[in-house]
């Protein structure tokens, strides 16, 4: 700083108050004339929808822990202590699982804190860390990857830190809603616009004529005996003098109120990769497939499995080597019960499921017997008759599947 006589100013320097640092959920400036930030754009429907969707997806799924042997996958038994309550007793893995799917759906990304270890050293506990208690830096002088939770350094191999989008060298994910703050802030002004335009009762402002010239005392008199009798809505408008004038407000489809907020619903559901159907908007045409069937199916292959990827990945580099996690998509890529007992139908001819392995899709007990394959009588070896081998083994007293 500097003085108008030439003199130098004693510098002055002011110790930012840390409250005034803007924490991670406050970072994302827009052009829409609405501060979009995590808080600020779960307000709007259509992205808590999203949100809502993709974490309550992964939070119903089954999680079951395998090892690999001659090929087959086995499943471990027991289960290890990650896996029955990767979240501890204090949550259940309902909760943790939706913690964790919320901000991989909302930041890009997730930070679990590894709270608990065995006698191995093995992670037994996971505890899901709200995005602004944590951050992440490099040392600027060995390069190294420094983590601080709840505003301590903690080593690296105390987190777990998942990332759905992310760039080279980089040390945060995207966040979907940072990258789309525009989109979503119209959204949001469009919502804002709605309310405002209700709370006033959704009525264009009046206008009181008057042929006679009126003094300021009787405009202000005028308008004010207007407003009182209105309830307090909107300020009308005084001409005197003979003075008219017209259309001083426009209506909602004027302003192409209704479809900019269909519009930003559609827009929001790509960005979130959910078929616009299941947050409600069911009046679009879409790609993702001719039915809900095949919309719903299409959802779990191309935007539910990726986050899963994600934290099943994650999760299996905690467990002893060779073990692996996988969550249970059966259930929501299940057709409908047509379909799908046609489908059990030619497994079964076919020869490659039996009885109670289907009926162990369908959560049914196992029956006496069940477990015979069988296939049909055409079918053998080229060259071969498998009557003839029906009656061989007949001859030899061996008792043919039923």
């Amino acid at each position: 700083m500097f003085r108008r006589d030439g003199g130098a100013a004693p510098e002055q320097r002011v110790v930012t108050d840390s409250a005034a640092i803007p924490k991670n959920s406050e970072q994302y400036g827009v052009f829409s004339g609405v501060h979009v930030n995590d808080h600020s754009a779960m307000t709007q429907v259509a992205v808590q929808a999203s949100i809502r969707v993709i974490a309550d997806s992964i939070s119903i799924l089954p999680l079951d822990a395998y090892r690999k042997q001659g090929g087959q996958r086995l499943m471990l038994d027991p289960q290890p202590s990650l896996v029955r309550e990767p979240f501890g007793v204090d949550m259940i893995t309902f909760e943790g699982f939706d913690q964790v799917g919320r901000c991989l759906a909302a930041r890009g990304e997730s930070v679990c804190w590894n709270a608990e270890f065995d006698g191995m050293e093995r992670v037994t506990r996971l505890e899901p860390v709200h995005p602004d208690d944590w951050s992440v830096r490099r040392d600027k002088h060995d390069g190294e990857i420094q983590y601080s939770l709840y505003g301590e350094a903690v080593p690296r191999w105390m987190v777990t830190h998942m990332k759905r989008f992310s760039m080279p060298n980089q040390l945060h994910a995207i966040s979907p809603v940072a990258k789309a703050a525009n989109a979503i802030g119209v959204a949001i002004a469009a919502e804002r616009y709605g309310a405002t335009w209700f709370r006033d009762s959704a009525n264009p402002s009046a206008v009181l004529e008057s042929a006679e010239d009126m003094t300021d005392d009787q405009v202000a008199l005028s308008q004010q005996s207007w407003i009182e009798s209105h309830g307090g809505k909107r300020r009308p408008a005084v001409l005197s003098g003979g003075l008219r004038y017209r259309n001083i407000s426009i209506t909602p489809n004027e302003s192409q109120f209704l479809e900019t907020r269909k519009y930003s619903r559609s827009e929001i559901a790509s960005l979130f990769g959910v078929p616009p159907h299941m947050i409600g908007d069911t009046e679009r045409s879409t790609s993702w497939g001719s039915g809900i069937e095949q919309q719903s199916i299409g959802y779990v292959r191309y935007t539910l499995m990726p986050y899963l990827q994600v934290i099943e990945q994650h999760l299996s580099r905690l467990l002893p080597r060779g073990q692996f996690v996988k969550f249970n998509v059966d259930a929501l890529l299940r057709a409908e019960t047509l379909t799908r007992f046609m489908a059990y139908v030619h497994a079964r001819n076919a020869g490659w499921m039996n009885v109670n392995e289907i009926r162990s899709l369908e959560d049914l007990p196992p029956v006496d017997g069940g477990d015979t394959y069988i296939q049909p009588l055409n079918m053998g070896p080229l060259g071969s008759d498998p009557l003839a081998a029906k009656e061989d083994n007949n001859d030899n007293g061996q008792d043919q599947p039923k």
